[in-house]
């Protein structure tokens, strides 16, 4: 019933409506507003794509720069199987993390680097094991494998409880 009574009163004024005109400066105001530059919402977007960026090329350089399963020397065959169980896991987690960080590319940087840190420190105590065949050594490359898994997990855990947050909020 609103409606109608709406519509009724529009069409009884409607030459009211049609009389008045909008001032001048109220179209110069909507044509500059349509005319200035939304580089705000593309700026953002790039740098959006730039981390993003960034981050797949760096992953791509450290995955580059690490030494092929396998293709070690010296090293115990129960632990290249170990290794290799560990990368494949490492590497799933890291492509559904390249996936999310492409939503959050603010929190591209931190997980990165942590992951670098690990990785960087795995590949010291691998040289160092090439060298002494220390069982100490061995079980701090397990040790360090399974860090990198479990830090991946928890920045997983951290996108998906924001994603959850953003999902309550929208709601």
């Amino acid at each position: 019933m609103k409606q109608d009574k709406l519509e009724t009163y529009i069409r009884q004024h409607r030459e009211d409506f049609d009389e008045l005109t909008p001032p001048a400066a109220a179209w110069e105001k909507i044509t500059a507003r349509l005319a200035a530059p939304k580089s705000g919402r593309k700026r953002q977007v790039y740098w959006q794509v730039a981390a993003v960026l960034f981050f797949v090329l760096s992953l791509g350089l450290l995955l580059k720069n690490m030494q092929p399963v396998g293709h070690s020397t010296g090293i115990d065959p129960e632990f290249s199987a170990t290794e290799q169980y560990y990368r494949q896991i490492i590497q799933e987690k890291e492509n559904l993390l390249a996936a999310y960080l492409a939503r959050y590319p603010e929190l591209a940087e931190d997980f990165t680097s942590d992951l670098q840190e690990l990785n960087e420190n795995y590949q010291m105590l691998k040289a160092d094991f090439e060298q002494t065949h220390s069982p100490k050594v061995l079980n701090a490359l397990i040790l360090n494998l399974q860090l990198q898994q479990d830090l991946l997990l928890n920045q997983l855990k951290i996108i998906q409880l924001i994603e959850k947050e953003n999902t309550n909020v929208s709601i």
